[in-house]
């Protein structure tokens, strides 16, 4: 059976698809099949020993989310293919329709600056709303319908003509590498990966692998000094003549795992973990992980003093930064590069930007990520109790104090980062103490003489003006100037609305586990009005109307009618975007000027690189040097 496979429901594909596999040498099936059998057709060709499936469009999304267990590449549909295809489409009506995903969508925008087009389109997500998409476009009373043939076949209005929106035979030779691609990386990494993720999987300190034989393969430095082995002593030999009594050879023969087993290994008391490596059903090796018992005394010691610090950690990481505009990716960047010095930073920015991620994430990317993260919102705490829980106090400091006084937040983050949140709130006399402590690195609890010396880093944040707060004088100028060593701005998100689409994506997806509603996304008349909201409250406030619409909608895909209930009062002025009609121009000679600005544009991108931009436009090399050469 072939290593590769094609699936389509296209009959031109087929052809190009025999024509891509003959240029690229690759032995390749090809097989025509129906959306009803694709997903048993992919199957039977996996039981057989392929290796990738290829195909294209929806078919291949849904391959893809099916539970093969052989990777899916995607046919790609290049700018040259939307190109070709809208070409033909012209030679059958004015008015032209697509229904597509949105990947696809997109690059039907960039060709419709390009050649001063207006095209009807309706993102689809899922196969089976085909056919409502036909019908959305039919209803717009469209001349043709370009789209792949799941589209195409669904017209019932015999007015409307079809093209099928196909790829070349580039597209598919570019498919066909990366298939070759993967499977020769599978292949380099199936199993050394096994070894290795059983290793991180069960990794403590100690730790030596052995392949079937009981050989030393891997051993990492732990164990030499936990067990005082010399270094070069270890990789080759036998687990039997290097540690006492491992029980390895009995692991590999029964294939069972050994878990908390407290054992003598070469004098030393440890805890160890044996587990079996298998591949395909056998057993090729063995992990073996040990800890020190009096290291695991010493680990339950410093528990229980993070305990009762609270828990004091970062909670949030990269995972939650959402983000692909330049303006907050620049943000981004100097979080990573501020984050490796001490010096303070000031956060600025509106209500619900996001400060505080921002602050976990410093906090994260620091050398000081093993220490605790403080974080203290000094607008919610009232003016009468932050200094104490700021400083802390001593045992008869004030009427009301606890017996044997209070650690205060500065020493509970120590050798960490302290956050302080609405720092344009504190009050005056706080102002000069906190001055203090960013000069001098001390603290005195209240009721006490003695100086405590701490080693924190001190990050800020505020929506407040600060120079006009420092001009009205009610904010210290001293103050001000030590906070804002390193200042990061965090845009808003009305300055960022090319990032709306990525960050409802996200919130649908965290929030769908609670909420439970098989919601995908929205429509694109429903991310028009999300783009053209002010969200004056920023993340906090879209976060916010992404959980009402999933919990309003009544379809899979959030339309524009669900997010105005959901927006309520704060979306009544807004109204849907119209599209622009556009004049019609002459199809045939303009075409050609549409296509030569097309190309030029796509090597200006690439600064001249012929190469990449081949790659983009979906041709040949030798097609891109002709085309320039005709220009």
């Amino acid at each position: 059976m072939s290593e590769i496979a094609i699936l389509t429901p296209i009959d031109a594909l087929i052809q190009v698809s025999k024509e891509a596999a003959k240029k690229t040498g690759e032995d390749v099936a090809i097989r025509k099949v129906s959306f009803r059998n694709a997903i048993a057709a992919a199957k039977e060709f996996e039981k057989a020993g392929t290796e990738v499936i290829i195909s294209r469009g929806t078919l291949g999304l849904k391959l893809i989310e099916s539970d093969l267990g052989i990777p899916v590449v995607q046919i790609p549909i290049t700018g040259y293919d939307l190109l070709r295809t809208i070409k033909e489409a012209q030679k059958l009506g004015q008015k032209i329709g697509i229904a597509d995903t949105r990947d696809v969508l997109q690059g039907i925008q960039t060709i419709e600056s390009v050649l001063g087009l207006s095209i009807e389109k309706h993102c689809v997500i899922v196969p089976e709303e085909a056919e409502a998409a036909v019908e959305a476009l039919s209803k717009k009373e469209i001349d043709v319908l370009i789209g792949k043939s799941i589209f195409t076949n669904k017209v019932k209005n015999n007015s409307i003509k079809t093209v099928i929106l196909t790829s070349g035979v580039e597209s598919v030779i570019q498919a066909i590498h990366e298939a070759r691609s993967l499977i020769e990386v599978r292949r380099t990494e199936l199993k050394r990966t096994k070894e290795l993720q059983a290793i991180l999987d069960f990794i403590a300190d100690g730790v030596i692998a052995v392949d079937e034989k009981g050989v030393i393969t891997v051993c990492n430095p732990s164990v030499y000094s936990i067990l005082n082995l010399p270094y070069d002593s270890v990789i080759g030999k036998q687990i039997d003549d290097i540690l006492v009594n491992s029980q390895m050879k009995k692991v590999l023969s029964t294939g069972k795992e050994e878990l908390n087993r407290i054992q003598d290994a070469n004098g030393v008391k440890v805890v160890a973990n044996r587990i079996p490596i298998r591949h395909e059903q056998k057993v090729f090796g063995a992990v073996c992980t040990f800890q020190e018992v009096h290291r695991l005394q010493q680990q339950e010691q410093e528990i229980r003093k993070k305990l009762l610090h609270r828990g004091h950690v970062t909670k949030y990481s990269l995972n939650n930064i959402v983000g692909e505009s330049e303006m907050y990716q620049k943000a981004i960047e100097k979080v990573k590069k501020y984050s490796q010095v001490d010096s303070t930073i000031l956060l600025t920015g509106e209500t619900g930007v996001g400060k505080e991620v921002f602050a976990h994430l410093i906090h994260s990317f620091s050398k000081r990520t093993e220490g605790p993260f403080v974080a203290v919102n000094c607008a919610a705490i009232p003016e009468n109790l932050l200094e104490s829980e700021l400083f802390g106090y001593v045992e008869g400091a004030f009427t009301g104090a606890k017996k044997g006084g209070k650690t205060g937040l500065f020493e509970l983050a120590h050798q960490g980062t302290i956050f302080l949140d609405e720092i344009g709130e504190l009050a005056e006399s706080l102002q000069a103490q906190l001055l203090r402590v960013l000069q001098e690195g001390e603290v005195m609890r209240l009721g006490d003489e003695r100086v405590i010396p701490i080693n924190i880093r001190v990050i800020a944040a505020s929506n407040r003006d600060f120079e006009k707060m420092v001009e009205d004088g009610s904010f210290r100028a001293d103050l001000y100037y030590r906070l804002n060593i390193l200042d990061i701005p965090i845009p808003s998100l009305r300055e960022r609305i090319l990032d709306i689409p990525l960050l409802c994506d996200f919130f649908i997806k965290e929030l769908e586990p609670g909420i439970r509603r098989n919601v995908k996304g929205f429509t694109a008349e429903a991310m028009k009005i999300m783009q053209s909201y002010h969200w004056p409250g920023n993340i906090r406030q879209l976060r916010n109307i992404v959980e009402r619409a999933m919990i309003l909608s009544p379809e899979k895909l959030i339309d524009s009618e669900t997010v105005l209930a959901a927006g309520g009062k704060d979306f009544s002025k807004l109204h849907v975007l119209k599209q622009h009609t556009i004049n019609e121009v002459d199809e045939e000679t303009k075409l050609q000027n549409y296509e030569k600005e097309y190309i030029l544009n796509v090597l200006k991108q690439v600064n001249g690189n012929k190469t990449e931009a081949a790659k983009i436009l979906g041709i040949g090399r030798t097609t891109l040097w002709r085309k320039i050469n005709s220009l």
